[in-house]
């Protein structure tokens, strides 16, 4: 099968994930509402259309085609592009959309035929140009047929037999790489959701901890703390790695940063599911109202937030 994909959606995360894929070997077609991203795929080597029914022409049948939208644009988008499909295509959300939209999705397009992914996607828009983390649900048989598209967009592409040699294996000596299949439709929305919200989480102790370090007596040079915890500490991470590169980028006072910090909805649906099942999240609960309170009232904390949310996110965090 041709290395052949539509693309609908040309934002930060989607113009970095058409690059990947082009330099890759896939003919990428591509679509997005505004005029000035559409520019950016075409000098980026990807093929861009006028319409959705232009995309669909260009594919060879059956046609896969991804979807990096918002939540909210989805059902707008799908309902534009179905009169276009056709029995054995294929359809990818890469967007985060709340997992049983997902579900009630996969069984709308099932009962035409056409197939339906759900994929988390994980490491903001360097992570989608570099490799990403892709949590998969749906059709275990329509994985495995496109699996080697995941592989080329997560981290294992191109450098796999290095990472193989680094990576800790898992049970019965099987590696792990950074995409994989997690279960039937929704699943994978699922797994993206509670990461977002352990996310919420780990930025928010972050951001506690190193205003506890900034308020302390001992005029503590707060990169120098950063880039010590980030060598073989126990919370040695990416997010740690951010926050050292955030402090050279802003200062330690992060004066340029917002202290108010933007929650885009997966921290509460990660909330309201554990609810629902009877987990409590009080780590995620606590995070998740910080944000919420920050509107009005920015904090050092916050700023930290901030700071770690653009660094990972490319988000714009900087006061008005």
């Amino acid at each position: 099968m041709k290395k052949e994909i539509g693309y609908i959606g040309l934002g930060k995360m989607g113009l970095a994930q058409v690059r990947r894929l082009v330099d890759n070997g896939w003919h990428v077609v591509a679509w997005n509402r505004s005029e000035e991203p559409r520019k950016t795929a075409t000098k980026g080597g990807a093929e861009v259309r006028g319409t959705l029914k232009e995309v669909t022409a260009q594919l060879q049948k059956p046609r896969l085609i991804w979807l990096m939208v918002s939540h909210k644009a989805v059902d707008g988008v799908l309902k534009e592009l179905l009169p276009y499909l056709l029995k054995g295509d294929t359809v990818i959300d890469g967007g985060n959309s709340f997992y049983r939209d997902s579900m009630r999705r996969a069984k709308t397009l099932a009962r035409r035929g056409i197939h339906f992914l759900d994929v988390g996607v994980s490491g903001g828009p360097k992570g989608a140009r570099n490799g990403a983390c892709l949590m998969i649900g749906g059709d275990k048989r329509v994985f495995k047929k496109y699996e080697w598209l995941f592989k080329d967009l997560s981290c294992d592409a191109g450098y796999a037999d290095v990472l193989e040699n680094i990576r800790i294996t898992g049970s019965g000596g099987k590696k792990q790489g950074s995409y994989a299949y997690v279960g039937a439709s929704g699943a994978g929305h699922f797994v993206k959701m509670a990461h977002n919200g352990i996310e919420y989480g780990m930025m928010q102790s972050l951001a506690e901890g190193f205003a506890l370090l900034k308020r302390s007596k001992f005029k503590l040079n707060l990169k120098q703390v950063a880039e010590l915890y980030n060598k073989e500490s126990v919370i040695e991470s990416r997010l740690v790695g951010w926050l050292a590169k955030a402090f050279s980028e802003h200062g330690e006072n992060l004066k340029s940063i917002s202290g108010e910090v933007a929650q885009s909805g997966e921290g509460l649906w990660t909330v309201q599911t554990a609810k629902g099942l009877g987990i409590p999240v009080r780590v995620i609960e606590d995070s998740l109202r910080f944000r919420v309170k920050s509107k009005g009232r920015p904090t050092y904390t916050g700023q930290v937030v901030s700071a770690l949310r653009e660094q990972f996110g490319g988000h714009d965090v900087k006061k008005r």
